[in-house]
């Protein structure tokens, strides 16, 4: 401790943002230790390589499609996109379980502890998704023309019980997700 009374941190080194980014993307629990990061960079790789060639071949197939048929060229390339970006998201869930970068290990002593961390976490999954969407629907309606942002925040069409039952069904799913990532050490 110093003079002030505080910790002192002594070999600790900060995380960067772009390292807090990676762990969040990833869903890696835990340092980040050279075996993680040499598994996040190959999948991460990997998939550098299918959206270069996606992108590739999608480009060469607007070229000579889009030209004669521009409206049946950007419906086949935002659902392409669509399917592409689940096909990639699903790729790197497998990749990752493999790979044991999300397996949270916690000694017998801090189980309690992390199953407790794990419970506000969902909470505050479900919290966030809760706010998200009830700030970003209104701007479907935005689109449509029919209400202004303001009235549509008064007034959601789905209602407000949408968003919580919503926030609901998804802070209980990250809830289920995390606790059965978390792994008792011996």
């Amino acid at each position: 401790m110093d003079y002030f009374g505080r910790k002192k941190m002594e070999n600790k080194k900060k995380e960067s943002l772009f390292t807090k980014y990676l762990k969040m993307f990833y869903g890696v629990s835990g340092p980040l230790d050279e075996y993680k990061r040499q598994e996040i960079n190959r999948i991460g790789n990997n998939s550098f390589i299918a959206c270069w060639l996606y992108i590739a071949t999608l480009s060469l197939f607007l070229i000579f499609y889009g030209t004669s048929h521009p409206q049946n060229a950007i419906s086949i390339f935002i659902v392409a996109n669509f399917v592409f970006l689940m096909i990639l998201s699903v790729y790197i869930i497998i990749a990752t379980k493999r790979s044991n970068l999300t397996t949270n290990e916690v000694s017998v002593d801090n189980y309690k502890k992390a199953k407790r961390k794990v419970v506000y976490k969902g909470i505050g999954f479900g919290i966030y998704f809760v706010l998200a969407m009830y700030l970003i629907t209104p701007l479907t309606s935005l689109s449509s023309g029919n209400k202004s942002y303001i009235e549509s925040l008064k007034h959601p069409e789905g209602g407000f019980l949408s968003f919580i039952v919503g926030g609901l069904i998804f802070g209980i799913s990250m809830y289920i997700i995390m606790r059965i990532r978390i792994k008792k050490m011996k």
